[in-house]
């Protein structure tokens, strides 16, 4: 079962009840005081004011956060799938029996390593496709690390390309599970939206309780693509593995 800060599908529900209560609170409060004044002294605007501001600016920082991210992800596939391009055209140029092991290998490699994105949040499906991926990374370059007969440059040059695909997919796999917005970045954004929230419920006449979810579902909204944005494994905001689709169609399509 994914957590909240996996699936903004979860997320967004939550948050907006949450601030829709705090919403309400607000209004309770406000129901409580002896004036009946609509209109909200001038140090409670510039509190309610400040609180706003302070949202606004961090809700920005967030999003510009997430987008960063998202952008980076997206350039790391495409790097991946230029490295797995390279690699495969490298086996061109080793002897056989190598060249052939090495494009089984490859051919059996990519499948795997689309598959660790396929699998959302199926931590045990992503496991298998991150130690089977692994498991051919080591194949693939004890093949030419321990081939017999002199160095050549031809193989350094495909030890080179098959070095750049493993790092890559180290550096695809932290962005996928670790390169995130920081949860004490979430616990903030979430305690300023509550406080927000209360304040303009306690802003806002009883008489108009339809006001009192506008802010809470804009805020929730705003929160839950930013999460979205920010979550690899789950969502609508993905990243589409289109060219390593295509690398995969190639490696597919090229005669034995």
């Amino acid at each position: 079962m994914p957590s909240a800060l996996d699936s903004p599908l979860i997320f967004g529900p939550l948050v907006i009840l949450l601030l829709v209560a705090a919403g309400w609170v607000g209004g309770w409060l406000r129901s409580r005081q002896a004036s009946t004044s609509d209109e909200a002294p001038a140090p409670f605007k510039t509190l309610e004011g400040a609180v706003l501001g302070l949202l606004s600016l961090l809700l920005g920082f967030s999003f510009a956060m997430a987008v960063d991210r998202y952008d980076h992800r997206k350039g790391l596939e495409l790097d991946e799938a230029n490295a797995i391009g390279t690699t495969w055209l490298r086996t061109g140029l080793l002897d056989e029996p190598e060249r052939t092991a090495a494009r089984d290998l490859l051919r059996a490699y990519v499948p795997v390593r689309l598959q660790f994105f396929s699998a959302g949040t199926d931590r045990k499906t992503v496991e298998a496709s991150l130690d089977r991926a692994t498991a051919l990374q080591g194949e693939l370059w004890n093949l030419e690390a321990t081939a017999s007969g002199p160095p050549t440059v031809f193989r350094s040059m495909f030890l080179t390309s098959l070095n750049d695909c493993i790092d890559i997919s180290e550096k695809r796999t932290a962005a996928a599970f670790e390169d995130r917005v920081p949860t004490a970045v979430w616990l903030l954004l979430l305690f300023i939206s509550f406080a927000a929230s209360v304040l303009v419920g306690v802003s806002l006449s009883m008489r108009s309780p339809a006001l009192l979810l506008v802010v809470p579902l804009v805020m929730g909204a705003t929160l839950t693509l930013i999460l979205d944005m920010d979550s690899p494994r789950s969502g609508f905001v993905t990243v589409y593995q289109s060219s390593m689709q295509r690398i995969a169609a190639q490696i597919a399509n090229t005669p034995r």
